[in-house]
Formats: C-alpha cells, sequence, structure tokens
C-alpha cells in the first residue's frame, strides 16, 4: 500500500516525506503519525488528511498535465514520476479551439518521447497499453476542452501504463481552477 498526505498547500509530497511506499495495513497507523512529524519539521506544515491506496508496481511511469494561458491550452506528456523534472523528457500539442485531442495526434505525441521504446516493448520488456494510455489522454484533453477557463492547470503524474490490456492507473494528480 501507499500512505501520502493530501494537501492543497505541498504540491510535491515526496519532497518532505509527504509519500511512503510499501506500508503493510499494521504499519499504517505508526507511520501515518511519524509522516505527520516529518512533513511538519520539513514544510512547517501540519498535514491532518491522508490517503492509503493501491501500490502500482510493473508499468512505465508517464507525466500527464494541462495548462491554460491567454496563448492557449497546452496538453504535456512526458516521462513520469520523480524523473520528469530530471529528464525533461516531454511533448506538447495545444488544444484546439472546440474539443480535445483525437487519437492520432496524442499517438504521435507518445511516440515522440525519447521513452518511447520503453512502451514499445524495449529489450524484451512487455509492450504497453498504449491504447489505454491514448484513451487516458484523449479524456484528459476533452475534460480540460469542457472545464474552458474555469481549468487553470492539472497534473497526473505518474500515469502508470500496465502491460498490454492492463490499462492505466493515476497515482497521484493536482487540478488548479479558477
Amino acid at each position: 500500500m501507499v500512505l501520502k498526505i493530501l494537501s492543497g498547500e505541498i504540491t510535491h509530497k515526496s519532497d518532505v516525506g509527504g509519500v511512503a511506499v510499501g506500508v503493510t495495513p499494521e504499519q499504517i497507523g505508526a507511520r501515518l503519525g511519524a509522516m505527520a512529524d516529518e512533513v511538519e519539521a520539513k514544510a512547517r506544515v501540519r498535514p491532518t488528511r491522508f490517503l492509503v491506496q493501491e501500490m502500482v508496481t510493473g508499468g512505465t511511469e508517464l507525466i500527464l498535465g494541462m495548462h491554460r494561458d491567454p496563448l492557449g491550452t497546452a496538453i504535456l506528456l512526458g516521462m513520469g514520476g520523480v524523473t520528469a523534472e530530471l529528464f525533461q523528457d516531454t511533448t506538447m500539442r495545444l488544444l484546439p479551439p472546440q474539443g480535445g485531442l483525437g487519437r492520432d495526434e496524442v499517438l504521435s505525441m507518445a511516440r515522440e518521447l525519447k521513452t518511447w521504446p520503453l512502451l514499445d516493448g524495449f529489450r524484451g520488456r512487455p509492450k504497453a497499453d498504449v491504447a489505454a494510455l491514448v484513451d487516458a489522454i484523449v479524456a484528459f484533453s476533452r475534460m480540460a476542452s469542457q472545464l474552458g477557463d474555469r481549468l487553470v492547470e492539472a497534473e497526473i503524474n505518474p500515469v502508470f501504463v500496465l502491460p498490454e490490456g492492463r490499462g492505466v492507473r493515476a497515482a497521484d494528480g493536482v487540478v488548479v481552477l479558477r
């Protein structure tokens, strides 16, 4: 299981000790108290809300985001998890004025990534569920379009792309509304 803080004030939870992986049900109570102390010491904010969720393994971690400014709404796809900012392997598309991105455009985005081979069975790895990834990105872009100016930015990081036929899982996300 994964234990993490829920906080509108702390975006990067892992940077302040707000994420613990591999936690057993018996460890949750003790780990929760220790986590609250650690986060308070590092961020000077004591978390009061926590989330326990499924631990996802065996997938490729990607980042999916959107940002809206006066020039338009950009959808970002890239290598995710804690390495998103380190490797900066990303691609972007502007949303059309009406509606979201189409499947062909989204697949093209995925293939532009330097890490595309990880999704396509690199060195004997199982092929990833690219069809499910494409569905998720298309839906995300439609959400961004439908919410319009009310949605300023959104990010899902990481999105785990599991082996073919097993889908995708969003492990964490943040949304900024106007």
